[in-house]
């Protein structure tokens, strides 16, 4: 199916969208699977962890509240510092590298091309540190960032809470403080929302134009403008569809699990068995909800990308001219201005001076012989000196027969040859 070659709207971006997807259900699937394998794989790992830790942080025989024991609280810690430096790296590279093999295939299909999955990882692949450079400045740019300052404000308003509560009026500025701090949460959500719609084609961006990361961002940067409501509403539409198929899929497995196992919860300690069972099924679930509904987001973001340009440069007509084999003329290069050669003491040679001008010319005769060439009134002179002998020619003979009839050689010519015949 190819891609439209007209803006479109909202509406018939999801269409397509549906469309293109049902039509290349297992590419895109398959491309999919591996980083939601991956994500399932560490999250897992590290939850089942936490889970089967959490009856060891408060040893048997005491009771609950105690200190934990310095042995659980170790390997806590030590787990979280390997998932940080280990666990989200390896998630980084598995997404980058899903989501670029996701929108080179989106972008072949809506193109009417095939590729298949192996070709579309080959692809990401071959730029993969740029891929993994431009998820890295989203996430950046649009959660981590906003975050520390979100930290960085309520740190600050705790500050002025303690301060408060001990003059006295800490009673007083509580709700304000709750107030303000529903607000920043909100804040943090909007503004974060906002960036990563901001940057949301750098994707397709680097995938298409084949730019670098950061060139990538700036280039959504320039598409997203005047359709970032519109990419907003289909972002929110996703989260939609993955937060509802997650909650049907796992909150009646839960409850299942919950009441099967409901005579475990005794003396106040949580089963592990309960806990490591739930983890599993909510893996489960969320492995399968990730590899159906990440394809919809990347082929959306394609659509947007195509659609974009087409409103903004004119794509369609590019893509009217490859459909029909034509190819556009080759930029013709800049003409180079040759700057004049510098006079010659900068060369270490003497400047030449300039030749001297041409005197005026004169047409009267100086001594002796006309020199140069004659004026126009003397060309005319001659001209007109001339004309007569070469106007009139006389006849064969007639010097001759003038000279026997009587008339004087020297007059010659036609006067001469007239009195001929009038003595005649």
């Amino acid at each position: 199916m190819a891609a439209s070659t007209r803006p479109l709207t909202l509406g018939e971006i999801l269409d397509h969208t549906v469309q293109l997807y049902r039509r290349n259900f297992l590419l895109f699937v398959g491309i999919a699977a591996p980083p939601a394998a991956v994500m399932a794989a560490v999250t897992g790992a590290v939850f089942i962890f936490f889970s089967t830790q959490v009856a060891a942080l408060t040893p048997k025989g005491q009771p609950a509240g105690q200190a934990p024991s310095e042995q659980a609280a170790m390997m806590i810690g030590l787990v979280g510092v390997a998932f940080l430096f280990i666990g989200l790296p390896l998630l980084l590279g598995a997404f980058a590298l899903a989501l670029s093999a996701l929108n080179f295939a989106a972008s072949q299909t809506s193109r009417g091309e095939t590729t298949t999955i192996r070709g579309a990882y080959h692809f990401a692949f071959k730029h993969f540190w740029r891929y993994v450079g431009i998820l890295f400045f989203q996430a950046l740019l649009a959660w981590v960032a906003p975050y520390f300052v979100f930290t960085a404000i309520v740190i600050v308003g705790a500050l002025l809470a303690a301060l408060l509560s001990k003059s006295g009026a800490g009673e007083a500025f509580a709700p304000i403080f709750v107030v303000a701090l529903i607000v920043l949460i909100v804040a943090l959500i909007v503004v974060g929302a906002m960036i990563w719609v901001r940057f949301s084609l750098a994707f397709p961006a680097g995938v298409a134009e084949e730019k670098k990361a950061w060139p990538s961002m700036q280039r959504s940067g320039q598409l997203t403008q005047g359709s970032r409501w519109r990419i907003f509403v289909m972002f929110l539409m996703v989260w939609i569809l993955s937060f509802v198929t997650s909650a049907a899929l796992i909150i009646p497995v839960d409850i299942v699990v919950a009441l099967s196992m409901k005579k475990s919860f005794v003396g106040g300690h949580t089963p592990t068995l309960y806990l490591t069972l739930m983890q599993v099924v909510n893996l489960g679930i969320g492995f399968l909800v990730r590899v159906f509904v990440m394809p919809i987001y990347a082929v959306a973001l394609v659509l947007f990308y195509v659609d974009q340009r087409t409103r903004l440069e004119g794509y369609d007509i590019e893509r009217l001219m490859d459909q029909a084999g034509w190819t556009a003329p080759p930029p013709v290069p800049p003409a180079v201005m040759i700057p004049p050669p510098p006079p010659g003491p900068d060369f270490g040679m003497p400047a030449v001076p300039p030749p001297p001008p041409m005197p005026p010319f004169n047409d009267a005769p100086m001594s002796g012989e006309p020199v140069g060439i004659a004026s126009s009134e003397t060309h005319a002179e001659a001209k007109q000196a001339e004309e007569p002998e070469s106007a009139l020619e006389v006849p064969a003979g007639a010097v001759e027969l003038a000279a026997m009839e009587g008339a004087s050689p020297k007059t010659g010519g036609v006067e001469g040859w007239a009195e001929g015949q009038e003595a005649r």
